[in-house]
């Protein structure tokens, strides 16, 4: 018993036969039928299909068609559009055809080589080691049919790689370039943030100053309203001790007609008078420089409001209540003008009175002329002085306006 291996490399495979010389012609013929029938099914196995016959039971495509393995269209093509999908479902299919034409003509030429084989052996004398040769040739043929098909595919795959790699290049050269872009975007991002936040920072170092400059003018308008409280103080002062002067002049009034009983006690009487008058005097001194000091302090006021020119709207309030203010102490002033024509009347009436008594006391009733004169001055001044201030406060008032 021999043992015959046919080809060499993945597709060789070995065949069992017995001695050629003690067999007769049948048994030989039996051999060379047993033979082909293994050949067919050894390539029905590795994938060379019989012609007509189906496929393998998973449907496996042969070694030389790899794009052949999964059915057509499984395959799942991301990234391009509908027409180029078409476009390689359409190549698939005519790549398959082109296979399934080339494995249609093998298993023509391997039914044509079986059969003439066969009409060979079938022959009185077949020659069966022209037999066996035509075989080995046969399928050396075919394994460099498939050598070179395997070349082939190898090449375009090694070409489709080329070109891969030329697509890789390219893709990196663009991903490189959006990198740099990217890289820009950044930049630019990281710079506007930083803008961004720089005015956030300014727009909030903008509102504290501005809660800090209305915080100033309340603060300053608190100031103002507790100076026109002091004022209003003060003059309150002034007016009892106007009523106050009033009552003395009552007094005296009420004493001149006991002037000639109680001549010494009218003399103990003016000397407190005088008294009286040089406290008051004092008095009046000092709510003059207060008056001055309030000034002053009204006139710094009125520079400090001037250099808000932001805060012009919270200036035109408080002006209106300075106007209200204004209107009050107009009413006030009308009012101690009122009395002064009054104190008028009564110095009028004392001076009657004095001029009835000059033969008695007239050096006495000319010392109280002069103090009671002197005191109508001062007082007459001292209303000068506030209505020109208040004339001045309205000045102001109209240009600020």
């Amino acid at each position: 018993m021999k043992v015959i291996t046919f080809l060499s490399g993945p597709h060789a495979y070995q065949a069992s036969t017995l001695p050629l010389e003690p067999h007769p012609q049948p048994s030989m013929r039996i051999f060379l039928l047993n033979l082909i029938v293994r050949t067919c099914f050894f390539r029905i196995k590795k994938g060379h299909y019989w012609p007509g016959a189906p496929r393998g039971p998973a449907g496996a495509a042969p070694a030389h068609a790899p794009l052949l393995s999964e059915p057509v269209g499984s395959r799942r093509l991301e990234g391009i559009s509908v027409e180029e999908a078409k476009m390689t479902r359409t190549q698939l299919l005519e790549e398959e055809l082109s296979c399934l034409k080339e494995e249609l003509a093998l298993c023509q030429a391997d039914k044509e080589f079986v059969w003439s084989l066969w009409k060979r052996l079938q022959e009185k004398n077949p020659d069966l080691t022209q037999a066996v040769s035509l075989v080995v040739e046969r399928e050396k043929q075919k394994s460099e049919a498939k050598d070179r098909k395997v070349l082939e595919i190898l090449q375009v795959k090694d070409a489709k790689i080329q070109e891969l790699e030329q697509k890789e290049s390219v893709l990196k050269e663009e991903i490189n370039d959006l990198l740099q872009q990217k890289i820009s975007v950044d930049e630019e991002y990281t710079f506007l943030r930083k803008e961004f936040n720089d005015l956030q920072k300014k727009f909030k170092d903008k509102s504290q100053e501005d809660k800090d400059t209305k915080e100033c003018v309340q603060n300053k308008e608190e100031q103002n309203r507790l100076v026109i409280k002091n004022l209003e103080e003060e003059n309150e002062k002034l007016s009892t001790r106007c009523t106050d002067l009033l009552n003395d002049l009552e007094k005296l009034r009420n004493q001149e007609a006991h002037w000639k009983k109680e001549k010494y006690g009218i003399d103990a009487k003016i000397k407190a008078f005088e008294e009286n008058l040089i406290e008051a005097k004092k008095e009046i001194e000092v709510s003059q420089s207060k008056y001055n000091a309030l000034s002053i302090q009204l006139n710094n006021k009125q520079t400090e409001l001037l250099q808000k020119d932001m805060d012009i709207t919270l200036v035109r309030k408080e002006l209106q209540e300075l106007q209200n203010l204004y209107k009050q102490n107009s009413a006030y002033t009308a009012q101690q003008a009122e009395l002064i024509q009054q104190l008028q009347v009564l110095n009028m009436d004392t001076q009657k009175v004095l001029k009835n008594q000059e033969d008695a006391h007239t050096a006495e009733s000319i010392s109280y002329q002069k103090v009671c004169f002197y005191l109508f001055i001062k007082y007459k001044f001292i209303d000068v002085n506030m209505g020109e201030c208040i004339t001045l406060k309205f000045f102001l008032n109209l240009a600020f306006f």
